[in-house]
């Protein structure tokens, strides 16, 4: 849940454990809390390292749209020596911003307005969401009985120049469903211009006639074609 940062001062690294006037902090070996110091810490870190790994994902689909609408495919072999060129210029520019900046119009061009509109405010909120992880630390702070005078349990925080969020379960699905849409949506957008199968609501491929080949144990030669270059895949047959 996002809230002012109010009077919140820096933190210098991550996982410091943070206390406000008037709060303590307890740990004894005979009154364990939970989640531990350590479980918690594990979770950021996967935490943030789930957001940065989406977050590669994503803008690598930015990039392959971005190269669809100049070139009209995302085969090199097709495209011609500019795509590369082009390509690793896109790959070298670190805004995040002029990535989302340069889908904004295809997206304009190939969704109605309502839809659109969402996919972009969507984008933005994931920009946000991209740049905390990337940039910012987190602090802990207790969680206490007061009366019994024992810290009970630990949550995490994480915060930029105006808001802050407590990082729990609940928050973490908000975020996984934002980039997955987000994520969803952009590489519909691409593989519709390329002719490709669009991705499920969930991110998953449509079952494809080959995959059931495979399944049903039919023996198959199957062709995967990138440039110039092709390989062939000969599966075992099932017995």
């Amino acid at each position: 849940m996002r809230k002012p940062r109010g009077s919140i001062g820096s933190v210098p690294a991550d996982g410091q454990i943070v206390l406000h006037p008037g709060v303590f902090v307890e740990f004894h070996v005979d009154r364990p809390i939970n989640p531990s110091y350590g479980e918690l810490v594990e979770w950021m870190r996967q935490m943030r390292g789930g957001v940065l790994s989406a977050s590669f994902g994503i803008e690598n689909e930015m990039i392959l749209l971005a190269l669809v609408q100049k070139f009209g495919t995302n085969d090199h072999g097709k495209a011609g020596s500019d795509y590369f060129g082009q390509e690793q210029t896109w790959r070298e520019e670190h805004s995040l911003e002029r990535k989302i900046e340069r889908i904004k119009p295809i997206i304009r061009e190939r969704r109605q307005k309502e839809v659109a509109d969402e996919i972009i405010q969507k984008l933005n909120e994931y920009r946000d969401l991209r740049n905390l992880f990337a940039h910012y630390p987190y602090w802990v702070e207790p969680v206490n009985d007061v009366p019994a005078k024992r810290t009970v349990g630990l949550k995490a925080f994480i915060a930029d120049r105006t808001h802050v969020w407590e990082v729990d379960v609940k928050q973490a699905a908000e975020w996984n469903t934002l980039i997955l849409f987000v994520r969803v949506s952009v590489e519909n957008l691409r593989r519709e211009m390329i002719g490709a199968p669009l991705l499920n609501a969930d991110g998953s491929l449509p079952p494809s006639d080959m995959q059931e080949t495979i399944e049903s144990g039919v023996p198959f030669e199957a062709k995967i074609e990138h440039g110039n270059v092709s390989q062939i895949i000969l599966p075992a047959v099932k017995q």
